[in-house]
């Protein structure tokens, strides 16, 4: 599947009546002479203490627990009362942000005779052959059918090898063109790979294949899309120049020429180094996964084996993720502090809600601030914000988590110590 986008969420609350160093809801204070908090979720503030916790739990609704000692304090008191969620205590807006870049994907498939039996697809069956054709088919297929529409992704479709293909011409005309996705099952994407009957019986024109990406995705290109070519292959080259210098060197230079990349998804048969050199050459992210195969982490390419759908789906949502990220920057003009007040950004907390537990991350005084273990956040310009910005680390998180949120008219922000 794609990626699945975070909502952007602006939360307004109000009607905190914690005191200075309060602790997160039904937990213990987190710095100095804490006193629980009660129970809408107040922040935590150092007061003789040693600093807030980097990512906290947060919870709320109910009468807080006295909090505990923290360093460099003593114990807190219990609040009688707990807080309420109601829409008197707090004012919320949530609206959608623009969360990823629309995309294009120029998808070159291999259809040469290694690749095995063929078959046709069928809707909601599994693979009749026990072949990496069959396999691919069925898998391929079912991503289209059933990927989320939550990126807005467009794929055009052509099979390697073809003939007279080393200059990259027959590729420079897609089979199918760029497509919108889903499709349904009866779409001609998905009987075009249907119909393929994988006896190409040309070789495996990898050059072919490489210079008809590139020059299809730079000629192709749309703004305010991002474009990308992925060969998927299970064989080294076999035709054309076979020189992996060579092939390298065309998908670095179309990369440092238009900034496009070229991703590889490799299947049982190829030499995985050679995958790796072009994966690392066209621009992947290097990760470290199930998908690497038999190639030292970081790798490059993804490795799906004979083509199972999990396999496939993996690497595409992979290749999609590190296309069209989500991003890290939140403008704060969206933010809206509870009904008479006026926003603080001395009282903002960004929050991450990943299955259905809530977190707070800790503010930094700015990237260079930004700790290498711990999420942490801060404002572009802290004198006169625009922007939130996540560090690095939470970004990386932001792509797992289900929603992004911002707490704003709380008791205070939650603030990373300055790394030492």
């Amino acid at each position: 599947m794609l990626l699945g986008l975070p909502v952007w969420m602006a939360t307004a609350c109000g009607g905190d009546n914690a005191a200075d160093g309060q602790g997160l809801a039904g937990s213990s204070a987190h710095a100095g002479k804490g006193a629980g908090a009660n129970g809408s979720g107040g922040t935590t503030a150092a007061d003789g203490g040693t600093g807030a916790q980097p990512v906290v739990p947060i919870t709320g609704g109910s009468a807080g627990s006295a909090g505990s000692a923290a360093s460099g304090g003593s114990s807190g008191s219990a609040s009688p009362t707990g807080g309420s969620a109601g829409a008197e205590m707090c004012a919320s807006s949530k609206y959608e942000q623009d969360t990823a870049s629309a995309l294009d994907i120029y998808f070159v498939f291999d259809r040469t005779g290694s690749m095995g039996k063929d078959c046709a697809y069928a809707p909601n069956a599994t693979a009749p052959e026990d072949s990496k054709a069959c396999f691919a088919t069925y898998a391929v297929s079912n991503y289209l059918i059933n990927v989320a529409s939550s990126v807005d992704t467009r794929l055009a479709l052509q099979f390697m090898s073809q003939e007279d293909d080393c200059d990259g011409g027959p590729y420079e005309t897609p089979l199918i063109p760029l497509t919108q996705l889903p499709v349904p099952s009866d779409h001609a994407l998905i009987k075009a790979i249907s119909d393929e009957t994988f006896q190409g019986g040309l070789g495996t024109h990898i050059e072919g294949a490489l210079r008809g990406i590139a020059a299809y995705t730079k000629a192709n290109r749309v703004d305010g899309r991002e474009m990308i070519g992925v060969l998927m292959t299970d064989g080294d080259p076999q035709g054309c120049d076979e020189d992996m210098t060579t092939l390298a060197n065309i998908m670095d230079q179309h990369l440092q020429d238009t900034g496009i990349r070229t991703f590889i998804i490799g299947m049982e048969g190829a030499t995985e180094d050679n995958l790796e050199r072009l994966g690392r050459a066209g621009g992947a992210e290097g990760r470290d996964d199930e998908w690497c195969g038999d190639v030292d982490a970081p790798c490059h390419y993804w490795n799906v084996g004979t083509g199972s759908d999990e396999a496939i789906s993996a690497a595409l949502t992979a290749i999609v993720g590190q296309a069209a990220p989500i991003p890290c920057e939140f403008p704060v003009s969206g933010l809206k502090p509870p009904a008479g007040q006026s926003l603080d950004f001395g009282k903002v907390n960004v929050t991450l809600t990943d299955n259905g537990t809530e977190s707070t991350i800790g503010q930094v005084a700015n990237k260079d601030a930004c700790p290498d273990d711990v999420a942490a956040w801060y404002y572009d310009n802290a004198a006169a914000p625009t922007a939130i910005e996540l560090c690095a680390n939470a970004c990386s998180a932001v792509t797992e988590a289900d929603a992004v949120n911002v707490v704003v008219g709380c008791q205070g922000t939650v603030v990373l110590p300055p790394v030492r």
